[in-house]
């Protein structure tokens, strides 16, 4: 007697179910795509790292070396680690350019001969600016102020930033803050038998001391009391003495830290603060007597305080 399920009769091999199939295959498939999901990711991490030491890198560049790179870097700081540049105090008395204690190197400046032309002139100007920035930059820093450059023009220009230029009858150079430039317009230097060597100097100097005046926030601050004045006349032409009188003193401070060595003699600048030197009276820019009396100032000051103009009497300004 045989059980129902031995027959006798056994079937002929068949292929295993189509489910059976499809798990084998979704296991393949599993197993790929797990495989190619880990490359990705190691691929994602490389990736990665690799960013953060650029990033890293480039955070490093954008502080200040200590030694300058042959390349300027680029930067990729954010916008607050690049408001490093001071802030001007906008003062006149109280400025802390004109506090005691603050005192000017000496300097050496090697300048080309004085000649008439142009070019000779634009020589003479381009060696004599960075003598100056030598002097003024050390006494800027001083009193933590920024450095900025100024570019000079010798062309007669009939209008500036600024505004018109003064009549030739008025000055021979003059200085547009916002252009950051001081004009010395060709021939007005070739007037008079051409350039002299000693007015060439104090001319450079003054203007370079509105240049000063600028960069300390004293011009900001003397501006901002000329609107103030609203049209009163003596209030206005206090205020212009004061200033042009203060870059006299900084032209001589200048001169005669710069004196004795280099092409500028002890002898050359002797006329300083002599009575008529550069000297008329004027309205605007201060009698004769009180321009001699801040040109010696100049000469004879251990700091910058003795050019301390706004904090002087009337009658020292008149």
């Amino acid at each position: 007697m045989t059980t129902p399920d031995d027959s006798g009769e056994r079937p002929a091999w068949a292929p295993p179910a189509e489910d059976h199939q499809e798990q084998r295959s979704t296991v393949w498939i599993t197993v790929i795509l797990f495989v190619v999901f880990m490359a990705v990711m190691l691929l994602v991490a490389g990736l990665v790292v690799g960013g953060v030491k650029e990033s890293r890198a480039g955070a490093v560049q954008t502080r200040q070396p200590a030694v300058p790179p042959t390349s300027a870097p680029t930067s990729s700081a954010p916008p607050a680690t690049r408001q490093e540049v001071p802030i001007r105090k906008l003062e006149t008395a109280a400025n802390p350019l004109v506090a005691p204690g603050v005192a000017m190197p000496k300097v050496t400046c090697e300048l080309p001969k004085l000649r008439g032309t142009k070019e000779q002139l634009d020589a003479f100007y381009l060696a004599l600016i960075p003598c100056l920035e030598r002097a003024w930059h050390p006494v800027l820093t001083q009193v933590g102020e920024p450095r900025i450059p100024v570019a000079v023009n010798l062309h007669d220009v009939s209008n500036t930033a600024c505004g018109p230029p003064p009549p030739a009858s008025e000055a021979m150079g003059f200085y547009c803050s916002d252009d950051k430039t001081i004009f010395v317009p060709l021939p007005r230097q070739l007037e008079d038998g051409g350039p002299e060597l000693l007015s060439q100097l104090f001319l450079l100097a003054h203007e370079y001391g509105h240049h000063v005046q600028e960069q300390s926030g004293i011009l900001r601050k003397h501006d901002t009391l000329y609107r103030e004045a609203d049209g009163d006349r003596p209030r206005i032409l206090d205020l212009s003495r004061r200033l042009e009188l203060q870059a006299d003193c900084f032209s001589t401070l200048f001169l005669a830290n710069a004196a004795g060595r280099g092409s500028i003699t002890a002898g050359l600048i002797a006329p300083l603060g002599q009575a008529g030197y550069e000297g008329t009276d004027s309205e605007t820019h201060g009698s004769a007597k009180n321009a001699a009396l801040w040109q010696k100032r100049g000469l004879k000051a251990k700091d910058t305080s003795a050019c301390n103009t706004f904090a002087a009497p009337p009658a020292e300004v008149s």
